[in-house]
């Protein structure tokens, strides 16, 4: 662990597998692959095996309910939650902070504390990043995913994106 300033209030940053209780680790897990594949997989694990339960019971109607609430959510900002500053709470402690809380209403009066304070989101790419690199056996796949997705773009990708963020150039669409 290291000491780390988010405006004026200090933080101790976990920085790899070996920092982190086995709990809160489950957790870091469960939203790295969401910020990936962005899909709460209990949550939709949930809904299937209620939808499917209505459908069993010929509750037709409820059941077709289920699945466009379910995707009436994945639309809309309430849902889509930002996993990967999820991850960067687990790994970023207060004082005192008990490993164990893995509540998701403490996580996020947590970050709202954060950005309050000046959190950015190159500090939360940056600090996941290197909390997973530091981690090879537990992240090799995430890893390597990334590192092979980032190496295959060229020059060219990077430089026309950075183009795209800074407003300069219009995005071209494949016709194909």
């Amino acid at each position: 662990m290291k000491d780390f300033k988010i405006g004026s209030r200090t933080y101790q940053l976990l920085e790899d597998v070996y920092d982190i209780n086995d709990k809160r680790f489950n957790h870091f897990k469960m939203y790295l692959l969401k910020s990936l594949e962005g899909i709460d997989r209990p949550l939709y694990s949930e809904t299937l095996q209620k939808g499917i339960e209505f459908f069993n019971n010929h509750k037709y109607i409820q059941g077709l309910s289920m699945f466009q609430n379910y995707g009436q959510a994945i639309e809309h900002d309430g849902y889509n939650e930002d996993a990967l500053s999820k991850c960067f709470a687990l790994i970023c402690l207060e004082d005192g902070e008990d490993q164990l809380n893995t509540d998701e209403n403490f996580l996020n009066r947590k970050l709202d504390d954060m950005w309050s304070n000046g959190l950015t989101r190159g500090v939360v790419e940056e600090c996941v990043r290197n909390f997973t690199i530091a981690s090879p056996t537990s992240f090799g796949g995430y890893s390597l995913k990334l590192a092979e997705m980032t190496q295959n773009l060229g020059q060219e990708f990077w430089s026309a994106l950075e183009g795209l963020q800074n407003g300069q150039v219009n995005p071209k669409v494949s016709q194909d």
